[in-house]
């Protein structure tokens, strides 16, 4: 019999196979449930895959809207499910499954005060209790969400990150409190500057001189290769450990991947976790680790997807793409870029920074991501 995996995140890369049978009643109330996406191999953000996944976002959003319209003896019988026993000196965690169903008379309360009603204000904070019903609610709609892709996944890395975010997301429900992440993981951001501004940095270092239409052209190649990278599926650290011999570049990964799931993959669709953008949040260790293989399925799924797109859009990616990423690749790997200098200073084409001068004291677009 597999052994219960722990809640500490510090144990996540070390562990068993978590036991489906202590809270089996947490997937059984929402059916099948929505997912971002499978983690066991990477998956390139084309149109049939972001298409999916938009679709699967909008299920989520729409099973919580149901929930929210819920009649009020359903809510809250659904917010029992999860709430600790009240019963003073009482050790239970939780509501579990009972293995009779006999039902058990509650004494009766001879208490004079009036029910609260969904409008009433907090005490302290005057926020109207509807809010906090419906924040628990969506809370309860991302666990079950989470408990189910647990159940459906295979890698067992990605099983146990999803353990502890189902255990993590299931106290903060009991103890009404906001889910923190602590540990080894550290907070976001974990490196500067981050992909996003080297990015910026690489398309005004290489780019700067270039007539407004063609920079314009970088520019907008910039921009689809960061959207890209933000809602790429990465490839498990088991499927990494298959084309990396180094134990320390292994290692990095597993860190880096853990916090990708963490911070950027699972909040994407369970929105009671804060989520960050992969390229904010990241660095060069994690666009190096990723960036030849992105670049080759990215390229793979333009050449298949040709015929579909508009004339325009295929000389954009399939005759100017594979020179942008050629040229990002040489500065991505070299020793001594000035695309990862945290003290980078470019001034902007003229074209831009004439723009920018007739706007004094709003941001550029390049001025974002650092």
């Amino acid at each position: 019999m597999a052994t219960p995996l722990p809640e500490d995140i510090s144990a996540i890369a070390i562990g068993s196979e978590p036991d489906s049978q202590s809270h089996a009643h947490e997937g059984t109330s929402s059916g099948n449930a929505d997912d971002g996406s499978s983690s066991n191999a990477a998956t390139p953000a084309g149109s049939e895959g972001q298409a999916s996944r938009q679709s699967n976002l909008q299920r989520i959003q729409q099973r919580k809207l149901q929930v929210y319209n819920w009649p009020h003896n359903k809510k809250l019988l659904k917010l029992a499910i999860y709430s600790g026993c009240q019963t003073p000196e009482c050790g239970c965690n939780g509501w579990k499954t009972p293995v009779s169903q006999q039902t058990i008379r509650a004494n009766t309360r001879n208490d004079n005060q009036p029910l609260a009603t969904f409008t009433d204000p907090c005490r302290n904070c005057n926020h109207i209790l509807v809010t906090e019903i419906n924040r628990l609610l969506a809370a309860v709609v991302d666990v079950e969400n989470i408990f189910m892709s647990m159940h459906r996944e295979d890698d067992q890395d990605t099983k146990r990150v999803y353990y502890y975010l189902f255990k993590l997301l299931r106290k903060c429900i009991l103890t009404r409190t906001e889910p923190s992440i602590e540990g080894p993981l550290g907070q976001p951001p974990f490196e500067k500057p981050s992909i996003a501004r080297a990015i910026t940095n690489f398309v005004l270092y290489k780019f700067n001189s270039l007539p407004q239409r063609e920079w314009q052209t970088m520019y907008d190649l910039a921009k689809m290769f960061l959207h890209c990278f933000n809602h790429w599926n990465f490839e498990t650290p088991s499927v990494r450990k298959l084309q990396v011999s180094n134990p320390e570049d292994i290692s990095a990964y597993q860190v880096n991947y853990t916090r990708w799931l963490v911070f950027c993959h699972v909040p994407a669709f369970c929105d009671s976790l804060h989520h960050y953008e992969t390229s904010l949040v990241f660095g060069r260790t994690l666009l190096r680790a990723v960036f030849k293989s992105v670049c080759r399925q990215l390229m793979d799924k333009c050449h298949s997807e040709r015929d579909r797109m508009p004339p325009e859009k295929r000389v954009l990616v399939l005759n100017h793409f594979p020179r942008f990423l050629g040229l990002l690749e040489e500065e991505i790997f070299s020793t001594n870029s000035p695309i990862w200098d945290p003290d980078f200073k470019q001034l902007p084409p003229n074209h831009l920074q004439t723009l920018l001068d007739k706007t004094p004291g709003k941001r550029g677009e390049f001025e974002r991501g650092q």
